[in-house]
Order: structure tokens, then sequence, then C-alpha cells
């Protein structure tokens, strides 16, 4: 019986094994990488019918760069992105708007190892790939947050000034003050009590994303 190829890209060792075995017993022949210059090698030589991709792989090229390359090759491949970011914005300059036809699933909300073969399903027949979608959960960290809401976030968490936000945006400094306000009440931290509201804003995103890093 034909098998459906799938190619699991993943730095973690143990992870990587334990997805190869359990996709292996649903009856897919399975290839491994951990790291873009691997996944490519074993892309090329499988020509699979879907790929699971991490997108923190360490230094170099992420899971999102190996998408958008395999993509341009093989416009048919199936993607299933299995990543610890609850939301593709926190990716920072590498955050990317994931297609429609693509699943996504945040490692801490997979109840079980039978949800990401459902994805698959769902990506290679794609149909109702929608509910396999966890970027999209009005649950997730900062989910009322706007793009341009996150990238001011991001820009006070690495230190930047009010001058240098606007500089980086190509705003001027009244548009940004105001935008930084909107972000600030949008995370529910009032800008008029007292304390520093914007070491408040970072410490809230800091402790999201060190949830995401451990």
């Amino acid at each position: 019986m034909f098998k459906r190829s799938v190619v699991v890209v993943e730095d973690e060792d143990f992870l990587r094994g334990l997805l190869a075995t359990t996709l292996e017993a649903a009856d897919f022949q399975v290839g491994t990488a951990a790291n873009a210059l691997d996944a490519r090698r074993v892309i090329k030589n499988m020509d699979p019918d879907a790929l699971v991709l991490d997108i923190n792989l360490g230094r170099g090229h992420s899971g999102f760069d190996i998408a958008e390359a395999t993509m341009a090759e093989m416009p048919d491949v199936a993607i299933v992105f299995l990543t610890d970011l609850p939301d593709p914005r926190f990716a920072g300059k590498e955050a990317k708007v994931i297609p429609k036809n693509v699943a996504y699933l945040n490692k801490r909300m997979l109840e079980d190892t039978q949800t990401l073969i459902n994805a698959l399903e769902a990506v290679l027949t794609e149909k109702n790939v929608e509910q396999f979608r966890h970027d999209l959960e009005s649950a997730r960290p900062l989910a009322n947050l706007s793009r341009t809401q996150i990238q001011i976030i991001q820009l006070l968490a690495a230190g930047k000034t009010n001058a240098q936000i606007a500089e980086i945006r190509k705003r001027s400094i009244a548009a940004t003050e105001s935008a930084i306000s909107r972000t600030l009440e949008a995370m529910g931290i009032d800008t008029k009590a007292t304390g520093n509201a914007r070491v408040e804003a970072v410490s809230q995103y800091l402790g999201i994303t060190k949830l995401v890093s451990d």
C-alpha cells in the first residue's frame, strides 16, 4: 500500500524521534531533520507530501524559511507548523502571515499526538484546516493586540526609546507616543496609574516569551 511521506524538522532530538515514531505508527513514511540544511537535503531526496516544521531551529534559517523555499519549488506540499510560539507574530522580524491552507499547532496546546495526525490529514486533503489553527485561538496570549502593537511591545522590550521606535517605524514622535499608549491600554495597563507602565508591559511580554523559551 502506498504510504504518504512527511519530513519532520525539529531541533530537539527527543521530540524529533517521538514525532517520527508516532507518524510511522500512523502509516506515514517519515524523514527527519534537525536544521534547515539537513531539511533541504532530506526534502530534495524524499519529495514529501507534507512537512511538520518547528519554527525556531536555533541559529540559521527558521521553519518559516524552510516552508517558503519548499513551497516555491513544490507548491503542492502540505505544511503543519508545530511550535512553542503561541502566535507567529511573536517571531519578531521573522513573523509571517500563516496561509489558510497551513496548520499551526502550539506544542503546549496539544492534548495528544492524534491532533498532529488529524492536522496532517486536514492539510493533505485541504479540509477543515481551520480547526488546526492555534494561532487564531482567542485565548492565546495578547490575542487582542494588532500586528503593529505586537511590534511596539517588542521594541519596548528591546529597550528602544520613543525616538528610536519612531525612527524604526518611520513615524512622528507624537504618533509613536499615541501608538504606545494604545498598546499599553490594549494590554490592560493603566497608563495614568502610579508606577512605570512601560516596565509593566515589558514584564508581561517577557513573561510570555519566557514560557515559550523554557
